[in-house]
């Protein structure tokens, strides 16, 4: 959540990725942490944008 906040914007799980320090690179090494911010999404903490990215909900 610091991260999204600190983003100031939607941002890409990507850029969560490099954040976190991921490797990013890497086929599948996002899923899992899509996942967590879609189920973050789903309980209304996040909202997941049509383009992919993510926000914090106002």
């Amino acid at each position: 959540m610091k991260i999204m906040r600190n983003a100031g914007g939607p941002i890409r799980v990507k850029d969560v990725g490099v954040e976190l320090a991921l490797e990013v690179e890497a086929r599948g090494r996002l899923e899992p942490l899509r996942g967590k911010l879609s189920k973050l999404a789903g309980r209304g903490w996040l909202r997941e944008l049509p383009d992919g990215r993510f926000q914090i909900a106002l």
